[in-house]
């Protein structure tokens, strides 16, 4: 129901913001790709703050282990985008991209080790999640190479913002640990265990530049490339709000709609451009009318 909500959400604003500004849908399209979005400082004490107090206690004596250490984190973010591409009339090679987001299984965790001549513990951080946002981006298109009136690659840079709703969270550690009861034997017996914690629900917001490339093939298929940068907060609700830093590249899909000819107008077009194709280079100038 709350995806359904914002899907409603985002389609009204589309359209209504579209008869505001005199914008035409000029493309719809997916993409595809995964977002750094990283917790400044990640680290066990930043992921268990959100855990309940039993948990934290469970495993704080490991921590607090003269050996212990942290050894790497990590963040994976994959998303899936449904795009609306608006054409303002009045701003030439401007669009307006609206979208729908969907992130699977986000997670963000550490690893953590302590060692000793008789003990070897490792612990597994990782929280889980979803998330569904909204999403706008103005980007201002710079065609690059075209022919025969027809723009093949282009380049686009702009800005963007998004706001999501995050469900389905949960906190996930497991550990296993190794014991040498003899020093002098070289059996070690291990031990594993997991554990799980829900976590409450929140919201998140974005902010970014974002630079890309597409590529047009037979008029009405568009292949992109794009990557973002940016910075954001992440809440989670009865408990703390943390700052991310984004990074993020997706490939996109999109197909372009085209302005409706009258059958004369599609006609003359089919004859300028037979009449095009049929000049040589040193005629192009000529043909083109300079």
């Amino acid at each position: 129901m709350k995806k359904l909500l914002l899907l409603i959400v985002l389609c009204t604003f589309a359209f209504s913001f579209q008869a505001d500004a005199q914008l035409k849908v000029k493309k719809f399209g997916v993409s595809i790709g995964n977002d750094w979005d990283m917790l400044p400082g990640l680290s066990t004490d930043m992921l268990l703050r959100k855990t309940n107090i039993t948990t934290a206690q469970d495993v704080q004596p490991l921590l607090n282990s003269a050996n212990s250490y942290q050894s790497s984190g990590f963040c994976e973010n994959r998303n899936f985008r449904l795009s609306l591409v608006l054409e303002p009339q009045r701003w030439k090679n401007v669009e307006l991209h609206t979208s729908g987001v969907f992130i699977f299984d986000r997670r963000d965790g550490v690893h953590f080790y302590d060692y000793s001549d008789n003990t070897s513990s490792n612990l597994n951080f990782t929280l889980h999640g979803s998330e569904i946002d909204a999403e706008a981006v103005l980007l201002k298109r710079v065609p690059v190479f075209g022919f025969l009136d027809r723009q093949f690659l282009n380049l686009y840079g702009g800005i963007g913002s998004n706001i999501g709703y995050q469900f389905g969270n949960y906190m996930s550690l497991s550990s296993y640990t190794s014991t040498r009861p003899d020093r002098d034997r070289t059996n070690w017996e291990t031990e594993y265990a997991n554990t799980y914690d829900n976590i409450n629900d929140g919201i998140s917001t974005r902010v970014f530049a974002q630079a890309g490339l597409g590529i047009t093939f037979f008029r009405r298929v568009e292949l992109g490339f794009e990557f973002r940068y940016g910075a954001g907060l992440r809440h989670y609700f009865g408990t703390d709000t943390d700052f991310t830093n984004l990074h993020s590249t997706a490939f996109n899909l999109k197909y372009v709609l085209g302005n409706r000819l009258s059958k004369a107008e599609r006609q003359l077009k089919r004859i300028e451009r037979a009449e095009r194709a049929r000049c040589t280079w040193g005629e192009l100038k000529r043909c083109d009318g300079w």
